[in-house]
């Protein structure tokens, strides 16, 4: 059976319980949460259940978090706990409220289970699992075992390592858990969070264990649909390529050729641009397995401009729609206008676009879960250090479009286009021989901002709620290229550094936007 026509699948990280130090009732539920989504198109949600082997539903089979602790952290971590049982007391539980009232508003709910958190918790903290600690032997990093600090191998090591059977069994009673005993459509497994499973070494090989952990799932969510006349959609969100997904042990191309997933939410959402999202689709083709694009707020990616060109983009690579991370607390009115107008292609078509490359140092660290991310992903085409190279030399980069400029020029609805190149430094006597699609831009027509640039992000007043604008120092140079010819698809971008006779220092490109305004 087909899945759901679900065009955004939104992710809520269950904030409500672990971020919120005040009582929670099925009032607060309907209000800050259910509320906020009401009339919107996000068509299902997957809330997360927990993190670190700790678990904040009415679980009997996982540990809760505070349970048998006298003594919390903080008062968070006490409402936390609080939270829970008055809720297993007033209705059930928070994943039996939370599912009832998602389907009252016509809205699909899948647990989330976040596969192997790699938060950097202490040993003896609440928030660090009984069965880690019960079980060092299984965890990737091994007792007594020197790992040095900071590396890729330290940042993974507090999490379990999928080769033992102590480990698959443990998790596959907690995913049938959740789809035995609760009216939920289907399950995520988010392998993103955080993306890391076996030893470095030992993943590649690994990966026909996880696989067979996947089919385990799908046979019992098949069983389970079977008794409720229902098809249990199976979720995962996966690394941003395919090759990075097998490296760490996610054959993904396997899950979705044998129809063991429903849904695949390709990527972390911190690469949209780069990221080679149409190998997702390409494998997907000729099944039932959708394919979503994964979106990251905090990549930054809440302006409005930068999300119509996400969005464009991966329509025009071939998506089924949309997978949001951290977007749970934007109000009611921006989730209806904004996301509304990302899955309504046409009106998509003549809204205001800002086209950027990605970066890797959004995720450069080895430190705790950042070192997960890092070991996942593939380098993006951002920071890049400019020398000077022979004529006809240069950085190349490559900008893809999903606009299709000529037509836009035809019927005049065509504003602007301006290409925005930023800097950490720029020497005042060095030049840049900057071509697009080969066609040279002129250096006497450039615009030089000395400001730098800016992006939208939640301004922490109401967790993930308010946006506020933040500055990035560097220099801006800017060329109007509406004249230009670009393509719709992939266009050329070739950079050349030009060093003048003055004092030579560094300098970095750190930033590529590509904005398209229409009348």
């Amino acid at each position: 059976m087909p899945p759901k026509d679900w065009k955004i699948i939104g992710n809520d990280d269950g904030w409500i319980l672990n971020n919120n130090p005040h009582p929670v009732t099925p009032e607060t539920i309907r209000k800050l949460m259910v509320e906020r989504y009401e009339g919107s198109p996000v068509g299902a949600i997957s809330w997360c259940v927990g993190d670190n082997s700790i678990y904040e539903f009415e679980t009997e089979i996982g540990q809760r978090i505070g349970d048998g602790y006298e003594a919390f952290e903080d008062e968070r971590q006490y409402w936390l706990n609080r939270n829970i049982h008055s809720l297993i007391e007033s209705c059930g539980g928070p994943l039996t409220e939370i599912t009832r009232q998602f389907h009252e508003a016509g809205i699909d709910l899948l647990p989330s289970l976040r596969m192997n958190s790699h938060y950097d918790s202490a040993y003896d903290s609440p928030s660090y699992g009984r069965f880690r600690r019960d079980h060092p032997e299984w965890l990737i990093g091994q007792p007594h075992e020197y790992i040095p600090h900071p590396t890729l191998e330290y940042a993974i090591s507090s999490g379990v390592d999928y080769k033992f059977p102590g480990v698959r069994a443990h998790m596959s009673s907690i995913v049938f858990e959740l789809i035995e005993k609760f009216d939920v459509d289907g399950i995520e497994l988010d392998y993103f969070r955080h993306p890391a499973f076996f030893r470095i070494e030992e993943a590649y090989a690994n990966r026909y264990l996880m696989t067979d952990f996947i089919r385990g799932v799908r046979k019992r969510l098949d069983e389970v649909g079977a008794q409720r006349d229902k098809h249990l959609d199976l979720l995962v969100r996966v690394p941003p390529t395919l090759y990075d997904a097998k490296r760490i042990g996610l054959d993904v191309e396997t899950w979705i050729r044998e129809s063991l997933v429903d849904v695949v939410a390709a990527g972390g959402g911190f690469m949209p641009f780069d990221q080679p999202l149409r190998e997702f689709v390409e494998a997907a083709a000729d099944t039932t397995c959708l394919i979503l694009g994964s979106l990251e707020a905090l990549r930054w990616a809440v302006d409005e401009e930068l999300l119509y060109a996400i969005a464009a983009q991966h329509w025009e690579i071939g998506v089924d729609g949309f997978y949001l991370f951290n977007y749970f607390n934007t109000p009611n009115e921006w989730k209806r206008r904004v996301l509304g107008n990302m899955v309504d292609r046409g009106k998509l078509l003549g809204l205001d676009k800002r086209y950027e490359l990605d970066h890797s140092d959004r995720f450069g660290s080895k430190e705790a879960h950042i070192g997960a991310f890092r070991y996942a992903s593939p380098w993006a085409s951002l920071p890049v250090c400019m020398e000077q190279t022979r004529a006809g030399g240069g950085s190349v980069l490559n900008l893809d479009i999903a606009d299709d400029i000529e037509a836009a020029r035809a019927t005049g609805t065509l504003a602007s286009i301006t290409l925005k190149l930023g800097f950490d430094v720029f020497c005042e006597q060095d030049e840049l021989d900057v071509r697009l699609n080969n066609q040279p831009l002129s250096w006497d027509g450039r615009w030089v901002s000395e400001e730098g640039w800016s992006y939208g992000a939640f301004d922490g007043d109401v967790y993930h709620t308010s946006q506020t604008p933040r500055r990035v120092d560097g220099i801006l140079i800017q060329f109007d290229v509406t004249d230009l010819h670009l393509a719709k698809g992939e266009n050329g971008l070739v950079i050349r550094l030009l060093r003048g006779d003055g004092p030579h220092r560094r300098v970095i490109l750190t930033e590529v936007r590509l904005e398209i305004r229409y009348e």
